[in-house]
Order: C-alpha cells, then structure tokens, then sequence
C-alpha cells in the first residue's frame, strides 16, 4: 500500500466532503477578488461576499476530530502521540509554505514595507499581530487560522493532559468565553476581530463538545438542529448580534453536516463522494498554497495576452493547479514526513491507540 493509500483508507469519506466543501469555498473567494463586478454572475458574487466563511467551517471540524482522538485515548502517552501528529502534519509543510511566500516576495520586490515581518507568520502569530497592528502590516495573511488552530491544540491538548474528568466544562468555559469576548469586541466597534484567535475559540470548542457527547452516545442531530436555529435568530436582532452570531451560525451548520457525516453516512464511499473527498483529503496544502498558485497562475495568462479568460475558468484551473501540486507534495513530502513521524511514535510509545479517522487537516 502507498503512503498516500495507507492515510486515506482510514479517513471518514464524508468528512474530507466537508474539507473539500470549505476549501472550495476560499479558493473560489479568492478568485472572485480579482474580477470586478460586472465580470461576476450571481453564484459568483455569492462566493466573493461569503466564500470566506470556508475557513469557518474547519474550526469546528478541527474541534470535533482532535478532541475525538484525546476522548479515545486517555493516557499521557498519547498526548505525547497527539502532539506528534499535530507538529508533522501541520509545522514542516507551514514552514515551507512561508518560506516559499518570503523568497517569492522577494524577488517579485512585492510588500517590500511589511515583508520584513515575516517573523511572525514562521512563528503562528499572524492572528494576533493582526488583531493589534491591522490586516496590512503582517505578510502572508491567511496564515491567521493556523493562529487559531494551533492555538487550540495547545489549550485542549493540555486541558485533556491535566483535567481529563473536566474536559467537558473546559470546552463549554472556552467556548462561551470566546462568544462572549466576541460579542463584545462587536459591541465596542473593535476592528480585526475576524482574525483574533481568542474570538474564534468557540467553532473549536464547540466541536470539541460535539465530540465528547458522540462519545457519551447521545444523539445529537436535534440539538444541533436546535442551536443552528438559535444562532440564526440571535444572529437576525442586529447590531453586535449579526457579526457575532454569523460565525455561530456557520459552526452550526458544519456540526450539522458533521452529525450527518458520522450518523447516517458513517462508512458511506459512493464514487462521486470518493473524487470530492480527495480534494478535502489535500485541503491543508490547498490552502496554504492556493494564493500563490493563483497569482503565478494570472501572471503566466498576463504574459500569453490571456486577461480576460472566464471567471468560472480561472477559478476550475486553480482548484486544479493546486490540486496537482498537493499531489506531487503529498508523494514527496508531507507522506514521508508523516511516515517518519508515525515512526517516532512508536519509539516515544510502544502501545499505541488506534486511528480515529484524522484530525484537523488530516
């Protein structure tokens, strides 16, 4: 069996069709932004308003499988595992990611007033330094949600180490604290909010319950069905309402989808479903490298006199390009990264437990 054939068999279809739903989402955003209006039909623009709401959808699909595989596996030694699988999966491919970024800036002379902060995305501090300094002062922007979800490992990867017994009151206390911070940041007018990874804590606490109560046995398609409706009225008073309560509401409905995935279509792999969960499947790489291909991608159509090709046509050739490096990333790279990390499980802990279906961008 080959690396990449050895990782997705274990994986759950369709949860990498939500990875894929969400990634989709923030490439076709990302290339609705370089078209003006008149160039966009009404699907379009829908996606250049909403598309970023695409990274909303991880958070909470972060939460539910990482706080999955510390509810399955109660001793320290697979905390240690745990925090394994998070630096191989998501650090080496980052960092080369950034470093790919720097030297492309570089020569191209592009954000030459910021780029000597690039300090600060190498270190997952872009959310923060955005939340503080503004969204123009910080290079290679998207790196922000790596701010939350590494962030998030941490808190909950050691909540789950120290105070297994509690960890449920420690997700609900996360959880209502980041809501409540939200909403109040929203009420003051606070600018860069969106980024500021004590804000977004409740779509991965809030999928970290979800988790715990899956593993209680509960059924949990009606509560669900009953906070999305919820966050969806509370979102409908305005105000500071709105804004908070939108990112509520889109962790909703990806906990539904997630409920769904694991209650009615647990095991499900029809073929449609199969090809999509590829995309998912490579949705960590995508979206750490779709700007760039993007912009390499109309530089090169530039050149050929190829300007105004079809938004529709721009956005499938992305998706595709990026794809296709993912790909080729994954069979020389991140495959064997991973392999060597699942390695050096075995020698940091000669027993340990058995797969869950992935974590995060796995």
């Amino acid at each position: 069996m080959g690396v990449r054939s050895d990782f997705i068999s274990k994986r759950s279809v369709p949860l990498d069709c939500i990875r894929a739903t969400a990634i989709v989402m923030v490439v076709v955003f990302h290339v609705a932004t370089r078209y003006p209006d008149a160039a966009l039909d009404p699907v379009a623009a829908l996606f250049r308003k909403y598309g970023t709401l695409g990274v909303d959808i991880f958070f909470p699909l972060s939460g539910y499988l990482i706080t999955s595989f510390l509810i399955r596996h109660v001793s320290a030694g697979s905390i240690r595992t745990f925090f394994l699988r998070r630096f191989f999966r998501i650090v080496p491919l980052y960092m080369v990611a950034v470093t790919i970024y720097f030297v492309a800036m570089r020569v191209l002379d592009h954000e030459p007033a910021i780029l000597y902060r690039i300090w600060i995305p190498y270190t997952f501090l872009t959310g923060w330094f955005i939340f503080f300094d503004g969204v123009d002062s910080v290079p290679y922007t998207i790196t922000w949600s790596l701010s939350v979800e590494e962030f998030s490992y941490i808190l909950i990867g050691l909540a789950a180490l120290l105070a297994r017994r509690s960890l449920l009151t420690f997700l609900i206390g996360l959880s209502l604290l980041s809501l409540a911070l939200r909403f109040h940041f929203n009420l003051a007018g606070h600018e860069g909010i969106y980024h500021f990874p004590l804000t977004r804590l409740d779509s991965i606490g809030m999928g970290g319950i979800l988790a715990w109560c899956f593993g209680r046995g509960f059924s949990m398609f009606w509560p669900v069905l009953a906070a999305t409706l919820a966050s969806l009225a509370l979102r409908s008073l305005g105000g500071a309402f709105a804004p908070t309560f939108l990112y509520t509401f889109v962790t909703c409905l990806a906990l539904l989808a997630i409920t769904v995935s694991e209650t009615w279509l647990a095991g499900y792999r029809g073929l449609l479903a199969t090809v999509c969960a590829r995309v998912g499947f490579y949705s960590y790489f995508i979206y750490l490298f779709h700007f760039m291909v993007l912009e390499a991608q109309l530089m090169i159509e530039r050149r050929l006199g190829l300007d105004d090709l079809p938004f529709w046509l721009n956005a499938a050739l992305c998706l595709a390009l990026s794809v296709v490096a993912a790909v080729v990333s994954f069979r020389y790279f991140e495959g064997p990264m991973l392999q060597f990390g699942r390695r050096l499980e075995r020698r940091a802990a000669p027993v340990a437990g058995p797969a869950v279906t992935g974590a995060s961008h796995d």
